[in-house]
């Protein structure tokens, strides 16, 4: 089953919901659910967010290059795969808070209204 990502919910503070061809919502509320929800849907903690090794600033979407250039300090950085975390814990590799990577995925998941992929399990039957 297909599942589409809809952010014109009347709730408050809700980034949106997850809709079932048949019909079904669930109403992402917690900012936890974030990274796992956008996830679904094709969001990437490694593509979305990383930190220069060098300055500390946190950058957005790199284009996929594996040795971007700062915006700030324009140095090139290592790219951190963050394959110790889900987007819930800290990256113990390069340090990116859950903080920032919850607001990743939820800046993600406002600009993706309409994003569809098949269900990985929220309404299984």
């Amino acid at each position: 089953m297909m599942i589409t990502w809809n952010t014109d919910v009347e709730a408050p503070g809700c980034p949106g919901e997850i809709l079932a061809d048949d019909g079904r919502s669930i109403l992402i509320q917690r900012d936890w659910d974030y990274p796992g929800t956008a996830a679904s849907f094709g969001f990437s903690l490694r593509e979305s967010i990383q930190r220069c090794n060098h300055c500390g600033s946190i950058h957005g979407d790199r284009d996929g290059e594996e040795e971007p250039r700062c915006q700030d300090c324009h140095e090139r950085f290592a790219v951190c795969d963050h394959s110790h975390t889900d987007g819930t814990v800290n990256c113990p590799d390069c340090g990116i808070t859950v903080g920032e990577f919850i607001a990743a995925a939820y800046d993600w998941l406002r600009d993706n209204d309409g994003a569809t992929a098949e269900d990985p399990g929220y309404f299984e039957e």
